[in-house]
């Protein structure tokens, strides 16, 4: 009926993708921000910067959460079968129908 599997607390399964999305964020906020300038005469455009930045984060959280709920373990009886799909942790066991 229950699991035994250990999960992982929630600050544990959240600090990856939390990580990953706060990197990529920066990076398109540096860009952002460096290629609205239009040149060295201009001044920073701080707003577009951090428009790209707020933009990067969610897209990239979005992404991987919806990467995350569409992913589901296997079924453990998927491993056992015959012919073609034999089990290969024993190949030479006799399965019964």
């Amino acid at each position: 009926m229950g699991n035994n599997k250990k999960k992982q607390p929630w600050s544990q399964s959240i600090k990856g993708p939390l990580s990953f999305s706060l990197v990529m964020a920066i990076i398109a906020g540096v860009v952002g921000l460096v290629s609205s300038t239009g040149g060295s005469q201009n001044p920073m455009r701080f707003d577009i910067g951090l428009a790209c930045f707020g933009i990067a984060f969610i897209a990239c959280l979005l992404v991987i959460s919806v990467m995350t709920m569409a992913g589901k373990e296997n079924d453990p009886e998927l491993g056992k079968g015959t012919g073609v799909n034999r089990s290969s942790a024993n190949p030479d066991k006799k399965f019964e129908d």
